[in-house]
């Protein structure tokens, strides 16, 4: 009777090995960390063999060229309006021109207060911080001088600051008359225009820089009595006739 326990034990261990052989493991246990290396190192092959397959090279080429492609005619479609909608603008003579300094000087403005809102610029970068002061001040001279005060008026939340503009107006034409003329305003923008533009390249400033050394062109090219616009459509005909614009010395 004392062997039958004995044989029944080594039964019963010889029956568990065999089920754990035959599992691979005990029930419910989690691969361990070497089965996780193992899958994501397959992954990371699979993906490292996909990316040296020519096929797929060629049609992700083939799909970055077509992404280009849609962004340059969304850009191109975008500078043709933005022309269009400038040359209109140049086409009202001083008027039209005042509108798009306006709109420059509001820009100027927005951009010189929005630097100002990081107060640690001053500490960081205090010759960036002040440059961005003297932009915003810049721009409100900018919204005083081209600020028509009729439309002005006629705002319904805005109009009511109507009579502080226009004693400010008055304060900057009486103050600074050189201002008031087409040749002082096109100097005018021209300086903050290469102020803002040497900041950075291709940023807020820098295109707040381009547009206001653009305006400070126009008013210039106006001063002297040259009209941008007669001037734009005098190239384009020339160029639609096929007479050359320029003759680089040679010729009549």
């Amino acid at each position: 009777k004392s062997e039958h326990p004995g044989a029944a034990a080594q039964a019963g261990a010889s029956l568990a090995a065999m089920s754990i052989n035959l599992s691979g493991g005990t029930q419910g246990s989690a691969p361990g960390p070497g089965a996780a290396a193992g899958g994501s190192g397959f992954g990371a092959n699979f993906a490292q063999a996909a990316m040296n397959d020519p096929t797929v090279q060629a049609h992700m080429k083939e799909a970055a060229y077509t992404q280009a492609q849609q962004g340059y005619e969304v850009a191109k479609q975008g500078a043709a309006v933005a022309v269009s909608e400038l040359h209109k603008y140049v086409q009202e003579g001083p008027a039209g021109i005042s509108i798009l300094c306006f709109l420059g000087g509001m820009a100027t403005t927005i951009v010189g207060f929005i630097q100002l809102i990081n107060i640690s610029g001053a500490i960081t970068s205090p010759f960036s911080y002040v440059l961005n002061a003297y932009l915003c001040l810049f721009g409100i001279v900018t919204f005083l001088l081209e600020a028509d005060m009729d439309s002005f008026r006629n705002m319904k939340v805005l109009g009511r600051l109507a009579p502080w503009v226009e004693q400010y107006q008055m304060e900057v034409f009486n103050r600074a008359k050189v201002l008031t003329e087409l040749r002082g305003r096109g100097f005018y923008y021209i300086f903050v225009g290469s102020l803002a533009i040497t900041q950075c390249m291709f940023c807020l400033d820098f295109l707040i820089g381009v547009w206001n050394l653009l305006m400070g062109v126009l008013c210039l090219m106006m001063s002297f009595g040259i009209n941008p616009a007669e001037h734009m459509k005098a190239q384009a005909g020339a160029a639609d006739q096929g007479i050359p614009l320029h003759n680089n010395g040679y010729g009549p």
